[in-house]
């Protein structure tokens, strides 16, 4: 019995036999229905089973611990275990519209995180996703994101700077709708929510502001705070620490800061998989993907009426200097 998960409605969605299958575009994502999963433009269909592929690996080449063939829509992965046992995987159809990968129980037990060479399936269609977004013209954008009135303001920052603690304080206390915590994706103009790789669930229930809330009213404010699923994005913001300063970004500034640390997180140049299928069949054309990610990504930046970086000692205070950048309307309705 197939299990379907949809990251993002409409954009990108999973087909599996994994229950509860776990991944950076979706840690918590509810099951949804084949309809939903065939109306997204990216499908990846995982499927976990045992299976022997050693008289087909004979006639294939090989690439590392990879194999495959000239031209082919496959590549297969094998390693040897003791007691003659052997870790195996294979993607299929990559240039298709339903990707597909096939792993075997020994493998995905075993390999669970990214170590060197060896990535879990996890991340393994973390990887394909990205670039199969691209394909379809869409970019995954390490960022967090919220609404507030008209304006939409993307989010970007290192690690441990304060995406998620933004996106937190503007939508719990600051009256803002929620996007994205960690990553969204993005056409360039509009993002759209991931929402299934966030902590916000998690600040929203334990929250003591909501403990003594009547049960109705507080439904209602979790509907609230469970966002929204795409808007046009107004400000794209990159968050830094230091003294505190508000300065305007330079398109190319800020194209090259947004795509660092896009890289951070994205791994699909550098993927095992994408490298060694690329070898047996070039079309896959990696580097068409980072030059539409740049494609993508300038034309974010130039959408936005304002594109700015943030500096903030304290990293409580960049939720409403956020919403002064946004809009001082914006502002002073959070406040009231």
């Amino acid at each position: 019995m197939p299990f379907y998960y949809v990251a993002s409605k409409g954009i990108l969605g999973i087909k599996t036999n994994i229950k509860n299958f776990k991944w950076c575009f979706g840690s918590d994502m509810p099951e949804g229905t084949e309809e939903e999963y065939l109306d997204c433009a990216v499908k990846i269909h995982v499927v976990l089973e045992n299976f022997n592929d050693d008289e087909k690996l004979k006639t294939m080449g090989r690439y590392h611990y990879f194999n495959g063939s000239p031209g082919g829509d496959e590549v297969h992965y094998t390693r040897k275990l003791p007691m003659n046992q052997k870790m195996r995987f294979k993607a299929e159809n990559l240039m298709s519209d339903e990707a597909k990968i096939t792993v075997n129980k020994a493998y995905y037990k075993l390999i669970t995180h990214r170590i060197m060479n060896l990535h879990s399936i996890h991340y393994i269609a973390t990887d394909l996703a990205a670039l199969l977004l691209l394909k379809k013209g869409f970019a995954p954008i390490h960022c967090s994101a919220f609404k507030k009135g008209e304006e939409t303001v993307a989010i970007f920052a290192p690690p441990d700077t304060g995406k998620t603690l933004s996106a937190v304080t503007a939508c719990m206390e600051l009256g803002a709708s929620f996007i994205a915590e960690d990553m969204a994706i993005t056409d360039g103009k509009t993002i759209f929510a991931v929402p299934w790789t966030n902590s916000f669930c998690h600040y929203t229930h334990n929250s003591k502001k909501d403990k003594n809330r009547d049960p109705k009213a507080e439904t209602a404010e979790d509907k609230k705070r469970q966002g929204i699923l795409s808007a046009p994005v107004t400000h794209v913001a990159v968050l830094e620490k230091g003294e505190d300063e508000t300065a305007q970004l330079p398109e190319s500034i800020a194209i090259s800061k947004l795509m660092n640390l896009n890289r951070y997180e994205f791994n699909y140049l550098r993927s095992p998989l994408l490298t060694a299928y690329e070898f047996f069949n070039p079309g896959l054309m990696i580097d068409e993907g980072l030059a539409k990610e740049r494609e993508i990504l300038t034309a974010l930046v130039q959408n936005s009426k304002q594109t700015f970086t943030l500096r903030r000692e304290n990293p409580t205070h960049y939720a409403k200097s956020l919403l002064s950048e946004m809009s001082p309307e914006t502002a002073a309705a959070s406040l009231q």
